[in-house]
């Protein structure tokens, strides 16, 4: 984020997806999609999703995590029928994705017990085996890595005119041992 290219383009991200809609629906008698605003979730995507936060300050830091850290967590909490009553942005680097037997938990820092999957909300961000997601600059760091290198021996290159720094030739062959002591000479 030290980078302002960086710090714009999540900002701008983040931003517009924040903005976007986010409303539950049902498909009523005659098939067509009606808003479900009796939903218990509706308030919470559209307005409140826990005490803390707005929808938009909750759903920027949300993509914000994607985007940087490579996974997005937000914790359902449930009254005792069910019933969603907040959704609380998690920090990626306090949770831990568990798969063993065929079934993904949460490992979250500070809590003794596992959370199940039903009661995690978890958006990945470009993953190798689709449940933990990376981040994008960790993604193209070994890109840019080899084009700063690239570049850095291209400037060398070009600065010392062009020229290579030289070629050996010999007569003939040479033994391994004449090699070894052309190189150390």
């Amino acid at each position: 984020m030290l980078l302002s290219a960086v710090y714009r383009c999540v900002d701008v991200i983040s931003d517009a997806v924040a903005q976007l809609p986010l409303e539950p629906y049902f498909i009523d008698k005659q098939g067509y999609k009606t808003k479900f605003t009796q939903h218990s979730t509706y308030n919470l995507l559209n307005y409140e999703p826990n005490h803390l936060m707005s929808r938009f300050t909750f759903l920027k830091a949300l993509v914000v995590s994607v985007l940087l850290k490579g996974n997005g967590y937000a914790l359902i909490e449930r009254d005792k029928s069910g019933n969603v009553k907040s959704i609380n942005f998690l920090e990626a680097d306090s949770v831990t994705p568990i798969y063993e037997n065929g079934k993904l938990s949460y490992c979250i820092s500070g809590k003794e017990s596992l959370v199940e999957s039903i009661n995690m909300i978890h958006i990945l961000n470009f993953s190798y085996n689709g449940v933990i997601g990376i981040s994008t600059l960790q993604h193209s760091k070994l890109t840019l890595g080899l084009a700063l290198d690239s570049e850095s021996h291209a400037s060398g290159f070009f600065k010392g005119g062009a020229n290579l720094a030289g070629i050996l030739k010999v007569d003939g062959s040479l033994n391994p041992k004449q090699k070894a002591d052309l190189k150390s000479s």
